[in-house]
């Protein structure tokens, strides 16, 4: 694959890993890159905050990228997820993305975004992450272990203090922990303004119904296949999952600020309708079927200057938590998942020593495509709700933006990524040699 064969370390097999790896956050990032390590013959341990799963849950949509790193992590994350998941459910959209409508008035097509070969594909986030602990050996899944703190220890490992008296020793700490991460504020420092998530300007109100009942107030159309409605400073998104079983539902609104100390608050009917007041008659049906509807904040981290300390990194949201709008976030955490399996697969990460390179190479990698994505989400909610700074409410402009926006994230190359973080890898072994 282009890389010399000679090796400054001796060829080991993958038994003779000669470290330990603890996975903080047992979300998708945690437990994709959980399956994929222990199927590499990796030993690690994935340590869960929550007590129980909820039932809440959520919908999530993905696309090409997205279903490729899924197989390349592991062939049972992908059947997993294809046992769950939804595409859209008419045979002459299977290519389309989304259907981007105009919201503000009745509904009329804006355009088909289309991804050819996958379309877009949509999974309930709770139920997929309960597929993936059932692929983990038992003993590796730990619930109810809240990280507090994150001891040095003189060999270069840690030590990790949980919520309930109770310690972990581990030479290598992965982050998955979400968008409020202890682990990303323990690595950042938690005085720094990058350790926090940023308010982005909007919240949402989500929920999700029966199809009979989405079908009987949108019709089949509207309901069985994934639709944007873009309005003035807002915006519905609503996608099947669940096999088509369930509607997701989504309803944007732009705010300049949050002022609760919740990031979700309850609401009501009237306030959701008094927020999309002068809407088009398809997100007044849309926010009709919110029945127990709160506000959900909208956070993400658009900066952050490492994904990495030592043998300390971070993946997924708790690197780079996104806003919606471009169905990406949770694409790219099996992106990372799929690029830090390779790194420590690699037959140069023999110790915990020879980690900290594997680290900077994925740092080097993934840091910058991820945060672009961030930022363009961004730009892409401020388009769909009229005010993006080039398009404005000009329908023309918007469609001619949305045609091509998504492309770049769709159709990356993953066996290049994956060469280039180990050639990177291969670059910062041989300039810093391990002793």
């Amino acid at each position: 694959m282009g890389l010399r064969q000679e090796s400054i370390h001796p060829v080991m097999t993958k038994s003779e890993k000669q470290f330990s790896t603890a996975i903080v956050g047992g979300g998708l990032a945690g437990l994709s890159l959980a399956i994929g390590l222990v199927q590499r013959g990796i030993p690690v341990q994935i340590y869960e905050g929550a007590t129980e799963w909820t039932d809440a849950g959520a919908g999530l949509v993905f696309a090409k990228n997205s279903m490729v790193a899924m197989e390349k992590i592991s062939p049972d994350i992908y059947k997993a997820f294809a046992k769950r998941s939804s595409g859209q459910g008419w045979e002459s959209k299977k290519t389309t993305y989304m259907d981007y409508r105009d919201g503000s008035t009745d509904g009329g097509l804006i355009t088909s975004v289309i991804c050819a070969n996958t379309g877009q594909e949509s999974v309930h986030r709770t139920l997929f992450a309960k597929d993936l602990v059932a692929l983990l050996p038992s003993g590796t899944f730990h619930m109810g272990k809240r990280l507090v703190a994150i001891d040095n220890r003189p060999d270069g490992g840690y030590t990790l203090l949980w919520a309930d008296g109770q310690s972990t020793d581990a030479d290598v700490v992965l982050g998955s922990d979400g968008i409020k991460s202890k682990c990303r504020q323990l690595l950042l420092g938690e005085d720094s303004p990058e350790a926090v998530p940023k308010f982005a300007k909007e919240f949402a109100y989500r929920g999700m119904v029966p199809m009979e009942r989405a079908i009987e107030v949108l019709g089949e159309e509207f309901a069985r296949n994934s639709m944007v409605n873009i309005g003035s400073n807002c915006l519905t998104t609503t996608y099947p999952v669940e096999k088509g079983t369930l509607l997701n539902l989504v309803a944007c609104r732009s705010i300049d600020t949050w002022e609760h100390d919740e990031w979700v608050v309850p609401s009501s009917q009237e306030a959701v309708r008094k927020d999309f007041a002068g809407c088009g008659p398809v997100m007044q049906k849309v926010i009709s079927m919110m029945d127990k509807p709160a506000m959900w904040a909208l956070f993400d981290h658009p900066e952050c200057s490492t994904f990495y300390k030592g043998r300390f990194a971070l993946i997924g949201d708790a690197a780079h938590a996104s806003t919606p709008h471009q169905g990406a976030g949770c694409g790219q955490a099996f992106e990372d998942a799929l690029v830090m399996c390779s790194l420590l697969e690699d037959e140069r990460v023999v110790s915990a020593a020879h980690v900290e390179d594997a680290l900077e190479a994925y740092d080097a990698v993934r840091r910058p495509r991820t945060l672009r994505i961030v930022n363009t989400s961004r730009e892409n909610g401020e388009i769909c709700m009229m005010r993006g700074e080039d398009t404005g409410d000009d329908l023309g402009k918007i469609k001619a933006t949305l045609d091509q926006r998504f492309h770049w994230i769709w159709h990356e190359d993953l066996d290049q990524q994956v060469q280039q973080a180990k050639s990177k890898m291969r670059e910062v072994s041989e300039a810093r040699p391990i002793k």
